[in-house]
């Protein structure tokens, strides 16, 4: 433990978050009720979509290109000046995008959502960008602090408004914003801003040589990975939603084991190619997918055995009528692990590229398949359709990489 205290540190800072976010969402599937939680889901869709973008454009380059950079202080200046432009370009985009939705789909207006969403949107953003920073620095004790800001409360503000009876999709919104824009102040005031033009040019320029594929594949990997669920949506009722998402809830205790993976395995590859070479980088990468998969398999079987006593037990006998979506989402996970450890080779080798191809072939998939699919198999369908993107994925992958992942496995 004292060896690696850092490690340890992160891997707790990914447990608080991924236990918090555990809790508040079944909380919220108990105390908002089946139909409203389904619209709280729905539109956190919204928060990803940005969040899926910014990972893209700006944490993804951080990641990869800071440990190369000669001057890496001047380039996490400039970075965090980018960043918070994008902050702000997310909440008026987020507003403009949801007063077109809600003046197509009328019920699915909320009040106050207009402006409480885009406020999510952004702040979630700004706080995710200060912890993936944090890391960077090697600062897991601050990445911890600004977490526990950021979600330790989230628990004890809905049971608070639940109590005094203000609970609902808006005011849920609102709570959730304030607690990550105390800890977005708290980093603020731990990082310095770039003020002169071109040096945050330059840094945008940086990234985009690097992120331009990744940015496209953003976009493209969201409408692949959501349209499924937005037909869902469309198709069937907002208790569809809420049902996926719990699903995602309960198999999403594995995001500890994912996100620790994507604050250390980018930054240790890019370590080990500039140094070692690409022999040894891919022999990390073998040694990842080994303990990683066997922890991941162990975790998902006993959660497709257990399902219906997590269901009973958490969210209520009511659910206990999905178990099979539950079993459907234990199956996706292992394909997502594997689409994980691939991509942080592609990433690694600087193939960005494949990631735009693969995308193509789900996103036409996903908009080609979506309605038939859904329409025949209801919620099913969307396991279904998800799957089904997983494996595109996959093989797309495998048949870009497979000069070296033959060689490995030699």
């Amino acid at each position: 433990m004292k060896n690696n205290a850092a490690k340890l540190i992160v891997l707790s800072d990914q447990a608080l978050v991924s236990g918090i976010n555990f809790f508040v969402t079944l909380l919220l599937a108990r105390f908002l009720g089946l139909d409203d939680f389904g619209l709280f889901a729905f539109g956190w869709m919204v928060v990803l979509f940005f969040s899926s973008l910014q990972l893209a454009f700006i944490i993804s380059p951080l990641f990869t290109l800071f440990p190369k950079q000669e001057f890496p202080s001047q380039y996490l200046k400039s970075v965090h000046s980018i960043q918070l432009l994008y902050t702000v370009l997310t909440f008026f985009s987020a507003m403009g995008g949801l007063k077109v939705v809600m003046l197509l789909k009328p019920e699915w207006y909320v009040i106050g959502t207009e402006w409480s969403l885009p406020l999510v949107a952004a702040l979630f953003g700004l706080q995710d960008y200060y912890r993936r920073v944090n890391i960077t620095r090697n600062q897991p004790v601050q990445t911890l602090i600004s977490d526990v800001l950021a979600y330790g409360f989230q628990p004890i503000a809905v049971l608070a408004l639940y109590y005094f009876d203000w609970l609902n999709i808006h005011n849920a919104y609102v709570a959730i914003a304030v607690l990550f824009g105390l800890s977005s102040g708290y980093n603020f005031l731990r990082n310095s801003l770039e003020m002169k033009v071109a040096p945050i040019v330059l840094t945008v320029k940086e990234n985009w040589g690097f992120s331009k594929y990744l940015v496209g594949t953003a976009l493209l990997q969201w409408v692949s990975g959501n349209f499924f669920i937005i037909a869902a949506g469309a198709l069937l009722t907002p208790l569809a939603i809420g049902v996926i998402r719990i699903a995602q809830n309960v198999v999403g205790i594995l995001n500890v084991l994912f996100s620790a993976l994507e604050n250390i395995v980018p930054l240790k590859a890019a370590q080990l190619l500039s140094s070692s070479g690409s022999r040894p980088t891919m022999n990390y990468f073998k040694t990842t997918l080994i303990y990683g998969g066997a922890l991941t398999v162990s975790v998902l079987i006993a959660i497709a055995f257990g399902r219906n006593l997590i269901i009973e037990w958490f969210y209520g006998v009511q659910y206990l009528a999905y178990s099979n979506v539950f079993l459907g989402f234990t199956l996706i996970y292992v394909f997502v692990f594997l689409n994980t450890i691939l991509g942080f080779v592609i990433r690694t080798f600087e193939m960005n590229r494949i990631f735009l191809i693969s995308y193509i072939f789900t996103s036409v998939f996903s908009v080609l398949a979506a309605k038939p699919i859904i329409s025949h198999w209801g919620v099913y369908g969307v396991i279904i359709g998800l799957l089904g993107t997983q494996l595109l994925n996959i093989g797309v992958y495998s048949y870009s990489l497979k000069s070296k992942i033959i060689g490995l496995w030699k």
